[in-house]
């Protein structure tokens, strides 16, 4: 397995910023930096190997992810996708569960691909659903929370174009890390985990063009 390069700051400068937090907050802080350090161990035990790890400030969102990623542009290049995950569900009917990745840049049409799956009507699911489903938080959502689904409950779609990238960057179970896999790691990891994903064209909204008056 090739060497993990590591892009990290001092923690101490790290959390400066969050000077008002209280005693409690900054050790539960802590405590997700030392569980997001344990899964990127188990992963490297079970040889799903990862090009770059990065410790950077939470994130809560792809735009603040993609903001930070821009310093280190000189050693990820460009040919990388923020892996964005939507989790959505059946508003009636069997009431399915999918968690969708694509690319941070696209817009997902969730009424083309409710069509799509021959599905009904599809809509987020709420912050008690997913950490019942992925014992997860809205903006921790990760392709490895896929582990804690233990009933097989959330149907798993990647965009194809997905695999067309280079790298793939997923928060290891805590959004103040990153790191860089390849499309087959990331693949190796759900057959590891005995999961499947389907894998498609996942619909883009079109983009609204609008005329404004110059003055």
């Amino acid at each position: 397995m090739s060497a993990v390069r590591m892009i990290q700051v001092d923690y101490l400068q790290l959390f400066s910023k969050v000077k008002l937090c209280s005693r409690q907050e900054m050790e539960e802080k802590w405590k997700k930096c030392q569980m997001g350090q344990q899964f990127c161990e188990y992963l490297k035990e079970k040889e799903i190997s990862y090009t770059w790890c990065i410790r950077h400030p939470e994130v809560l969102g792809c735009r603040e992810s993609r903001d930070y990623y821009q310093r280190y542009q000189e050693y990820l290049g460009d040919d990388y996708s923020i892996c964005k995950h939507l989790l959505v569900h059946e508003r009636k009917g069997e009431k399915r569960v999918f968690l969708i990745i694509v690319d941070d840049c696209k817009s997902v049409d969730l009424t083309k691909l409710k069509e799509q799956l021959d599905c009904s009507k599809l809509e987020f699911v709420n912050s008690e659903e997913m950490q019942d489903l992925l014992h997860t938080v809205p903006g921790n959502v990760s392709l490895f929370n896929m582990e804690f689904d233990s009933q097989c409950k959330v149907n798993l779609i990647m965009d194809q174009e997905l695999l067309d990238r280079k790298l793939l960057a997923f928060h290891p179970l805590y959004n103040g890390m990153s790191i860089f896999l390849t499309p087959e790691n990331a693949i190796k990891y759900l057959d590891m985990i005995h999961r499947n994903a389907t894998f498609m064209t996942v619909p883009a909204k079109k983009k609204e063009w609008v005329l404004e008056k110059v003055i």
